[in-house]
């Protein structure tokens, strides 16, 4: 039987999930999260994975967005950041991860080549 369809996970593979701490990193005024974005954006990955599988053995099922809040708070007061306007500009970043830099042209070529792609997210 011939492939027809590649399936990829949204986040972490099509979508870096350090972006929005990247981003947040270069603005203006952000020299002190700047120093520790990448410590922090890891952390909040980390954290975020934990949370889901914990509910998840747990039965406690929550939806993406309430793990993703959870993780990201956890990161923050785990670097000594209690920045509100911190914390909603990181949340709203999130909601438009950036895709890794190959990702348009890796897509462009599996349609070029007669594939279909089904991304899946949390």
């Amino acid at each position: 039987m011939p492939i027809t369809t590649c399936i990829f996970d949204a986040y972490g593979t099509l979508f870096d999930v350090a972006a929005a701490a990247r981003e947040a990193a270069e603005e203006p005024g952000r020299e002190d999260f700047a120093a520790v974005w990448q410590r922090l954006a890891n952390d909040w990955r980390l954290k975020q994975l934990q949370y889901s599988w914990l509910r998840a053995v747990a039965g406690a099922h929550t939806d993406f967005w309430t793990v993703t809040q959870d993780g990201l708070d956890w990161a923050l007061e785990a670097h000594g950041l209690a920045d509100p306007e911190l914390r909603e500009r990181l949340l709203a970043l999130y909601r438009e991860l950036s895709a890794y830099p190959e990702v348009p042209e890796m897509l462009a070529r599996l349609k070029a080549a007669g594939f279909r792609a089904a991304i899946l997210s949390n």
